[in-house]
């Protein structure tokens, strides 16, 4: 089968713009009608968006940028700040068609268009802001531009558009580098990506990038390099290195956030891939394969050194969507990887998180029975494969949305109270605290947590409130919540709020004056065993501030201390 033209007479566009469209409409609704507050990330975000500049503490700028122009039209409730991510993820995977169709046809176009907008980690990244959804709809533009570069399809307008979404990835995320990467090694191993990107119209999108990137850099230098640190920091390098173990949480991260269809899939086809003699090498695979294995095995290095989360290997799975659906839609008949990701498939289940085990089950049951019915229908034929993740995956969205608008009651009989703690109880949180420290006369808020502290800020906004100011452990900021000055206000009567009970006899120390003033509990729903989940505060009263040397003697002398613990449950059998 010929999949390299795309002059045939169905484009598929009408399904495309149709089927992305009504998913549009429905995560629109979706965040419109959820309950889900924001969390710590999202309440940050939005405060940067209140004053404009060229990054910020941990984060290049865009995704201030955006919210910012959104909640300027929308105001700065809960759905205004959200409203971004449905519509950038819309467009990504719009560019992921144009890719696809221009690479391989329309039905690749198609289908590898509709396995983004269904992957899960899409579904969870159109329901909040995030800076991966910031960044992917300028990732895969770009992605779509360069091909077109490549093959000499690209005029002026095309090539501005191409320098500006390289130089709008980097402004919203620095895994925006894995982009350069991919660019760097096509025009190694491509002739017409060298002679495209060697060209007056590439050089002309390179110095575009270049343009746009150049403020944040120095922002960065004026803000002693603020942002890079962070991402160092974030890393964790510092810390014991070499632990292979991470690597199968790592896969199974990726079957999570990619699909385990599609992501073993993907393994499974690098297999006759690397042993195929070089002259058989389909070079638009070997071109995407550039943007999708430097970001999975660099991350797969990284969460073997130390850590890395689901999300730091996202970049990869653009350019995977439009691989995997290419290498399925011309494969041969298997039975037998049908029957192995199938398997494989289940087990994954087994290691979802904070889900009660009846429901991974079911899900795991669901996932490999519907694979395993599919591919007898199709015969075994992996194209069907596509289809069943997409199938899945609908699925998988559908019971998210119902999830995100469902009542507590729901949630609690499904096991997944645990899981949403942290988008829960922040409105009634700030609103204890506030009558709190009106009724002790408060002239300043303290308290001990990075995401109280972004919780409280976000939910206090356009209340009159005594400055809100994060306690520091260490001597300079390690969050932004710890750059709020350390204002004259807090020399008088300071509302404590503490959520560490380890931290708090190094809290009594900086004051002189500590008194208990009792306790703030905020419901959150229930465990799989029984046991309540609340967010919990003590509340001091404390005067005269006065911040003792953060040094190694300081250290030693409150390690292993702990105050007013929380209450331990256990559950009955």
């Amino acid at each position: 089968m010929n999949m390299t033209s795309i002059s045939d007479q169905q484009t598929y566009l009408r399904p495309v713009l149709i089927v992305l469209g009504v998913l549009l409409m429905a995560r629109i609704g979706v965040i419109a009608f959820s309950s889900a507050e924001l969390y710590a990330d999202e309440a940050q975000y939005w405060r940067w968006s209140r004053d404009f500049a060229w990054g910020y503490y941990s984060k290049p700028p865009m995704i201030a940028w955006v919210i910012g122009a959104f909640t300027a039209i929308f105001g700065n409730s809960e759905f205004a700040i959200r409203l971004p991510a449905p519509i950038l993820h819309a467009i990504a995977a719009f560019s992921i068609y144009g890719l696809g169709r221009t690479m391989y046809g329309a039905r690749v176009g198609l289908l590898a268009a509709l396995t983004y907008a269904l992957m899960p980690g899409v579904i969870l990244s159109s329901t909040v802001i995030s800076t991966d959804g910031v960044l992917l709809p300028f990732w895969c533009s770009a992605l779509f531009l360069l091909w077109r570069l490549r093959e000499d399809q690209a005029g002026w307008l095309s090539v501005i558009a191409l320098g500006l979404c390289m130089g709008f990835a980097f402004l919203s995320k620095y895994a925006a580098l894995y982009f350069f990467i991919g660019v760097a090694i096509t025009s190694l191993i491509d002739r017409p990506t060298r002679a495209a990107l060697l060209s007056w119209k590439g050089a002309t999108a390179l110095a575009i990038a270049a343009v746009l990137i150049t403020p944040h850099l120095l922002w960065n230098a004026a803000n002693q390099f603020a942002t890079v640190s962070h991402t160092v920091d974030n890393a964790n390098l510092g810390g014991e290195l070499i632990n292979p173990e991470n690597l199968t949480k790592f896969i199974v991260d990726q079957m999570g956030v990619f699909g385990p269809i599609p992501f073993l899939a993907l393994l499974s086809g690098l297999i006759p891939f690397v042993l195929r003699q070089r002259g058989n090498v389909d070079r638009r695979d070997l071109w995407l394969l550039s943007f999708i294995l430097p970001v999975i095995i660099i991350i797969a290095g990284q969460s073997v050194l130390s850590r890395a989360h689901a999300n730091w290997a996202a970049t990869a799975y653009p350019a995977a969507s439009v691989l995997v659906t290419a290498w399925l839609c011309r494969a041969e008949a298997n039975r037998w990887l049908w029957v192995i990701i199938g398997a494989i498939t289940f087990i994954g289940a087994m290691l979802i998180p904070d889900v009660a085990l009846w429901v991974k089950l079911i899900v795991g049951a669901v996932f490999s029975g519907t694979l395993l019915t599919v591919g007898a229908f199709s015969q075994w034929r992996p194209s069907g494969m596509v289809w069943s993740s997409l199938g899945v995956h609908g699925l998988i969205a559908a019971l998210f949305s119902a999830l995100l608008i469902s009542t507590p009651s729901f949630t609690a009989a499904m096991g997944l109270d645990n899981g949403l703690k942290r988008i829960r109880g922040w409105e009634e949180s700030a609103r204890q605290v506030l009558e709190r420290a009106e009724a002790e006369g408060a002239t300043a808020i303290l308290v001990d947590e990075r995401e109280l502290w972004h919780g409280l800020d976000y939910y206090m906004r356009g209340a009159d409130h005594p400055p809100l100011i994060a306690w520091r452990r260490n001597a300079s900021p390690r969050s932004f919540s710890e750059t709020v000055p350390l204002t004259g206000d807090i020399d008088d009567t300071v509302l404590v709020v503490s959520f560490r009970p380890g931290l708090r006899p190094r809290i009594r120390a900086d004051f002189t004056e500590f008194e208990s003033a009792g306790d703030i509990e905020i419901d959150l729903g229930e465990r799989s065993n029984g046991c309540p989940i609340t967010r919990r505060f003590a509340l001091y009263v404390a005067n005269d501030f006065n911040e003792l040397t953060r040094d190694q003697a300081w250290e030693d002398e409150y390690e292993g201390l702990s105050e007013r613990p929380n209450p331990v449950c256990r559950p009955q059998d």
